[in-house]
């Protein structure tokens, strides 16, 4: 039967096009008339009218239809570009987190089972509490240097009458900082007492005799500040990180490590067991697909919740029910949850998660079974958005002689010729 123009003109006027890559070809576009045809064989003649809701539904079922159908192809296409695009994953970035460094590497497998015994640690010394306001150290100046690895930093402070232990070990903290020789100073009070921290920029054990980062040498005889308030009391020695990747051990004297040069890790704390790492599917493009796979499913649902139409036995309701049912526990486990109303929601944890395990590749992109089902379920709903909507029967077919009347297109066939086809 010919449709009323009205329908494309109203969807000229009120919706701007979406852009779609999905090109046909000839063999397509023949095979979709045909069936166009054919199904109009047993199409019964309709009264139909045409208001603006009823033409903004038909526009809206077959649309969510397209975008169901399409996004589903585009996960189960190993050439998109959702695939291509590789990000550093981990299953536990509180132990372990991480960048890629340079994209396309071939030196670098899909994954790697890291296990942290132990962190790189800095030397720490903690020098004696003191009575703050007390004056510990006679007033001249003081000498004494800071040996670091490969240099020494030579001191002069000079402590004034009525310095108090503070005010000389503010001194110090500030002649340390301010310096930049790779330890840093800070100063700890506990009450009325007080003290210096002293933590060197590096971790890791040095190659030195002492296995020290820095040691205070006093120079000159009498009171000193090296003596006096300990300042080569180490509180914690400086260790080196303990680690082992796919059971072979390693230690680095840093808690950041490169792979090959293409994979940057941060090491954060001990792992309670081996942590997943490597390289995964860019989780943002793939849930921003995911959204859109989403929207057009539960676009279906809402549709179909304000459609009463019926086609005999069948209704909009039912067509789309049941289609990703036999899939609930598997798209759960890739970060599709079904809500309590049948709605689909993502779970963006659980997807990053899939995509570094390779649960996702194996549901969209290992099988074609889903793509199938919905491809087959939406054939319907993309052939003849019209049947799911109400109108009057004028007449039926003659089904002795079922042959092309002079309308072979669908209900729905001026929506052929706009971008929505």
């Amino acid at each position: 039967m010919k449709i009323n123009s009205n329908v494309y003109n109203h969807l000229n006027a009120n919706t701007i096009p979406k852009k779609r890559t999905n090109t046909h070809k000839s063999h397509q576009l023949k095979a979709i008339y045909n069936k166009m045809a054919q199904y109009n064989k047993s199409s019964p003649l309709y009264l139909l009218s045409m208001s603006d809701n009823k033409q903004e539904q038909i526009i809206n079922i077959k649309e969510a239809a397209l975008s169901l159908r399409y996004s589903i192809q585009s996960f189960s296409n190993p050439e998109d570009d959702m695939y291509a695009k590789k990000v550093f994953a981990s299953s536990d970035n509180s132990v372990v987190s991480g960048s890629l460094k340079k994209q396309g590497a071939d030196n670098i497998p899909e994954s790697l089972d890291i296990e942290i015994h132990s962190l790189a640690s800095e030397q720490v010394n903690l020098s004696k509490f003191v009575k703050s306001s007390e004056y510990s150290i006679v007033p001249k100046e003081h000498r004494f240097t800071l040996e670091t690895l490969g240099s020494s930093s030579h001191f002069g402070i000079t402590v004034d009458k009525g310095d108090s232990n503070y005010d000389i070990q503010s001194k110090l903290v500030n002649y340390i900082n301010n310096r930049n020789i790779g330890v840093n100073a800070s100063l700890i009070k506990d009450g009325n007492n007080s003290a210096i921290m002293f933590t060197s920029a590096d971790t890791g054990k040095p190659a030195t005799d002492d296995g020290l980062h820095f040691s205070f040498i006093a120079e000159g005889a009498g009171q000193n500040l090296v003596n006096v308030f300990e300042l080569n009391n180490v509180q914690s020695f400086p260790t080196n990180s303990s680690f082992s990747i796919n059971g072979d051990n390693h230690i680095s004297s840093s808690n950041h490590i490169s792979i090959n040069q293409v994979i940057e890790l941060d090491f954060h704390k001990p792992s309670d067991g081996p942590v997943k790492i490597g390289l995964a599917t860019d989780s943002s493009q793939a849930i921003e697909q995911l959204e859109g796979f989403t929207a057009a499913y539960n676009g279906l649902l809402d549709i179909s919740a304000n459609s009463k139409s019926q086609i005999g036995t069948r209704s909009l309701s039912t067509d789309i029910s049941g289609i990703l049912t036999k899939y609930k526990t598997s798209m759960e486990q890739i970060g599709i949850k079904t809500l309590d109303d049948g709605k689909l929601a993502i779970d963006k944890d659980t997807v990053t998660t899939s995509l570094l395990n390779g649960d996702f590749t194996s549901f969209f992109k290992d099988t074609e079974a889903i793509a199938t089902d919905i491809e087959n379920a939406t054939n319907r709903l993309v052939l003849d958005p019209i049947a799911y909507v109400d109108k009057t029967i004028v007449s039926y077919p003659n089904a002795a002689n079922k042959l092309n009347n002079t309308y072979t297109q669908s209900l729905y066939s001026g929506l052929m010729y706009n971008n929505y086809a």
